[in-house]
């Protein structure tokens, strides 16, 4: 009874994790990332980041250690989920996605590399490793970024080619235009001139043939 009261703890507690983590889980090794989580992610290293340099501030090397390794392991959790391509969302939420990591990650070098110069050398290592995971964050935001963008790119310049088209073949008269030969007025109707340039003989008041008077 005692085992199986504990295994159904066990199993609750995996949906639960599941369920409420900020990188739910497909699998082991294929997160899926929403645009939400992306925020709530890097808030989260922001704050650990203001805690590593309130603990700096304090003298706290330990404080500074546990803070920035929080930031590590989360860190590295987004880029996971950045690299498996699962994201759950339109082009403009995967764009703004990758936006927000490559800014969020550019502030938050800045803030380690401040950190580096200011804590005990114990805290040294933590630092340097989220360092690096920082500036993964961000070299894959920037990848994805211009690929999002070029395929977008593409797809707009298809999309006008394609209208382009539609609009050009509208234009044409195709099969329905005027008959061959019938576009000008036919000859000798309507005032026009029949071929040799001259009126017709003996018809309109012209002179008889020959160009003289007729009899006395």
């Amino acid at each position: 009874m005692k085992g199986r009261f504990q295994l159904t703890a066990c199993f609750l507690a995996a949906v639960c994790l599941v369920g409420f983590s900020p990188l739910r889980m497909l699998g082991q090794d294929q997160p899926v990332l929403t645009l939400n989580e992306v925020k709530n992610r890097l808030k989260e290293n922001k704050k650990y980041l203001d805690d590593a340099r309130k603990h700096g501030k304090a003298g706290d090397a330990a404080g500074v250690e546990t803070a920035v390794e929080n930031y590590d392991r989360s860190m590295e959790g987004l880029n996971r989920a950045l690299n498996s391509g699962r994201f759950e969302g339109d082009e403009g939420a995967l764009e703004e996605a990758y936006e927000r990591v490559e800014k969020a990650t550019s502030k938050h070098g800045q803030v380690l590399a401040d950190l580096l110069t200011k804590v005990p050398e114990q805290a040294r290592p933590a630092i340097e490793r989220a360092m690096v995971n920082s500036q993964k964050g961000r070299t894959t935001a920037l990848a994805n970024l211009e690929r999002v963008r070029n395929a977008r790119q593409e797809r707009l310049a298809a999309e006008e080619r394609q209208r382009m088209g539609r609009s050009g073949q509208a234009g044409r008269p195709g099969s329905l235009g005027r008959p061959e030969g019938l576009g000008g007025v036919p000859t000798g109707i309507g005032g026009a001139r029949p071929v040799g340039g001259g009126r017709p003989g003996g018809v309109g008041g012209g002179r008889p043939p020959g160009g003289g008077r007729g009899p006395r």
